[in-house]
């Protein structure tokens, strides 16, 4: 009976492996014969297969029904996570199981975007004047909240990326909250970067505090500085950056240095129409480089072959790199 042999998170883990490289149609005639002997070994994989096939037939349809719909909506179905291992290298698998079924239970940004006063789209660069002339340039899928109320200037950036050209205005601060990062200000021109693991800070023009809940007494940024903001709430160390690649995103590039693949497909993600979903220990690979966020395909086959790893499309929705 197939009750005897309930599937371990390992062998969840290689199923839900070998479905996306299926599904995608990358196979060889090697790879398809180390399938069968894998499903063949044990009566585990078997299952465990069987049942990752049947919560793809699940959640693909209603999500291809409502993509157009939500497009730009990034989900999140944590009930589908559960199904794998925590912390498991192939922990990223339950991301692109949970590409087509979070649309169809919940919008992950949902909670943001009713918070947010703005709120972007995809493909878009949107400029914004605030209250007190100050201009904030938000990136795709970017959302912020703002409180001007009593003389306050409180910016959050709930997602995304903001290049801030901070207005002076009688020394009054300036405030941005991103995550466990707080930017204060009089007068700068600076970027903050929330889509990532860290929240990151650069400074083009004048001078700010970035402090943390770990770190009230925080770093003074000046031109050409940069720090990042951990989710612990830790700040790293100050270092140089080149300033023309600190916005580098409004021109339509991504610039990174030693970031991880997982990291530069979670920045490419925000510009893709699909979900972009980095599998295996390809995520935790570094890389550097310049990337086009016109071209967010093209830019993931650069970054595939520059990393020794593959890309496949399982469906008009779901582009998997491992």
């Amino acid at each position: 009976m197939q009750g005897q042999h309930i599937p371990t998170d390992a062998q969840k883990d290689e199923a839900a492996l070998w479905h996306v490289k299926r599904a995608g149609g990358s196979m060889s005639v090697a790879q398809e014969g180390e399938f069968d002997a894998w499903i063949n070994a044990d009566p585990g994989n078997r299952l465990a297969y069987d049942q990752m096939r049947v919560l793809w037939a699940q959640v693909e349809e209603p999500a291809r029904r409502m993509s157009t719909a939500m497009a730009g909506e990034k989900p999140r179905f944590d009930k589908v996570r559960q199904w794998f291992s925590p912390g498991r290298a192939f922990a990223g698998v339950a991301g692109a199981v949970a590409v087509g079924a979070c649309v169809f239970f919940f919008n992950p940004d949902m909670v943001e975007n009713i918070r947010a006063d703005i709120v972007t789209e995809n493909e878009t660069v949107t400029d914004v004047t605030l209250t007190d002339g100050s201009i904030v340039h938000l990136a795709a899928n970017s959302a912020i909240a703002t409180d001007f109320a009593d003389g306050r200037r409180d910016v959050e950036l709930l997602r995304g990326q903001a290049f801030f050209e901070v207005t002076h205005r009688n020394g009054d601060r300036f405030r941005v909250h991103a995550g466990p990062a707080m930017i204060e200000v009089v007068g700068t021109r600076f970027n903050v970067d929330y889509l990532s693991r860290n929240t990151e800070i650069a400074v083009e023009e004048g001078a700010v505090r970035v402090s943390s809940n770990d770190n009230p007494q925080g770093v003074l940024l000046g031109a050409g500085d940069r720090v990042a903001v951990s989710t612990a709430a830790s700040l790293g160390d100050v270092e140089k950056t080149d300033p023309t690649a600190i916005h580098g995103w409004m021109q339509g590039r991504l610039s990174v240095r030693n970031v991880t693949v997982g990291d530069l497909v979670a920045r490419l993600d925000n510009f893709a129409s699909g979900r972009l979903v980095a599998l295996g220990d390809v995520s935790e690979r570094t890389i550097s480089g310049s990337f086009p966020t016109t071209d967010v395909v093209g830019s993931l086959e650069t970054v595939a072959a520059a990393v020794g790893a593959k890309v496949i499309r399982t469906s008009p929705w779901l582009t998997v790199i491992y």
